[in-house]
């Protein structure tokens, strides 16, 4: 009984959990679903777009049009949007994640955190790869006219026409979300300054994405919605109190657990 109850009361304060013999291999799902279209790109993308903008709506006219090249050029845009969203990003919120856990966190809080951004952000890549190249949108400068002979904004690159939705958008947006979101069940005190700081990258990512004429309003929109699902989904799956269960007609088996 005693041992019982010791066991129990092991991390009994924290408010998440995590289940790395299901949440390891759905990581690496979401990575591969993720690397795999990224490096076959060219093999695999769509040779032609599919939506080829001939007429755009108007919100997307009026970004693109008062938005391409503001501030900085469009390639220094290109530029500083790859380093902010795959570099600077990533490593922030690894750092908040593994650090800034609420006062119900135990030993080991900080990595299941991590895990749990880790997840969101993995399953979030994966799917908005098989959007893009289910969608298979002609990119802003490929429908402008605005290609050049080589580099990021050659028409001859597949990646030319696989712009909905944003992965930048979608990558920060579900990076700042899924931490905050955790941040918001642990009862940290850092959780407002999270949400405000989740907001500040999903909304600088579309900016730049569109300054560096990569993406549309609508795309970027489309990118933000499925981070932050993603951002909000995961880490209230792993919200301690959470039922998960399997169940078989037949021979009779029936597994059940409660965070």
């Amino acid at each position: 009984m005693i041992a019982i109850l010791l066991a129990l009361s092991v991390g009994a304060q924290d408010k998440v959990d995590v289940r790395p013999a299901a949440d390891v291999p759905i990581i690496a799902v979401g990575l591969v679903g993720f690397i795999v279209p990224e490096l076959l790109k060219e093999q695999i993308a769509p040779a032609s777009c599919r939506i080829c903008d001939g007429s755009l709506n108007g919100a997307d006219a009026f970004f693109h049009d008062h938005l391409t090249s503001w501030v900085v050029d469009r390639k220094t845009a290109d530029t500083i949007s790859n380093v902010w969203v795959y570099a600077l990003l990533p490593a922030s919120t690894l750092v908040g994640a593994y650090t800034l856990t609420g006062p119900y966190g135990s030993e080991g809080a900080g990595l299941r955190a991590v895990e749990i951004v880790t997840e969101a952000v993995a399953v979030q890549a994966a799917i908005l790869q098989a959007v893009k190249f289910t969608a298979a949108r002609q990119r802003p400068f490929a429908r402008y006219g605005h290609a050049d002979a080589t580099g990021t904004y050659d028409l001859n690159d597949r990646d030319s026409h696989i712009s909905l939705p944003s992965g930048h958008t979608g990558f920060a947006t579900s990076l700042g979300v899924s931490l905050a979101m955790t941040a918001t069940l642990e009862e940290s005190r850092a959780a407002p300054w999270l949400w405000a700081a989740a907001g500040v990258a999903s909304v600088s990512s579309a900016m730049l994405r569109m300054m560096a004429e990569k993406h549309y309003f609508t795309d970027v929109l489309t990118g933000a919605a499925i981070g932050a699902a993603c951002g909000v989904a995961f880490p209230l799956l792993h919200k301690r109190g959470n039922a998960l269960s399997i169940a078989a007609q037949g021979p009779s088996l029936a597994v059940s657990g409660t965070f």
